[in-house]
């Protein structure tokens, strides 16, 4: 039996790109901001799909840094008025070689989820590693969070 088209197929099947997985938003009929990767009950017509592609420069993170992002993930909270604050915390993570997903507060039902999530008086930046979060852009703080999570310092 002849085996090269068996291996060049299961070497084309390694190469293709992994497809893109959606991310649903709804609001419920209790009016709550609702996340999933399901779509949404079909009693629901009003809908947001996006697709999300999986962050492939993970693969070249040091072990520390993806063993804390597995263990640790991070996320920043910005909304669009932010400014300098938000570009500085973005600023901090990039120059420590944090991988981060970054959750943009774009309307009033963003901004009502996160409060629900967070506090009643929460605002941006706000960081979240793991289960612990820092509201406003503090360094020292920050720094004080990705540290404890085994993130590596970088380049301070």
């Amino acid at each position: 039996m002849n085996t090269r088209p068996l291996l060049a197929l299961m070497l084309l099947a390694a190469a293709l790109p992994v497809a893109a997985q959606s991310a649903y938003r709804w609001v419920d009929k209790d009016g709550r901001v609702q996340y999933s990767d399901q779509p949404p009950p079909q009693e629901i017509k009003q809908f947001e799909e996006r697709k999300i592609q999986p962050n492939k420069g993970n693969a070249q993170l040091p072990f520390a840094t993806r063993k804390a992002a597995e263990t640790f993930p991070v996320t920043l909270y910005t909304g669009r008025e932010c400014g300098k604050p938000c570009d500085d915390g973005r600023a901090l993570l990039t120059q420590r070689g944090v991988p981060f997903s970054e959750t943009r507060l774009e309307s009033a039902e963003d901004l009502a989820a996160f409060k629900a999530r967070f506090r009643k008086d929460a605002f941006v930046p706000t960081l979240s590693v793991g289960r612990e979060t820092e509201m406003g852009f503090a360094g020292p703080a920050w720094n004080s969070l990705l540290d404890n999570a085994g993130y590596p310092t970088g380049k301070r």
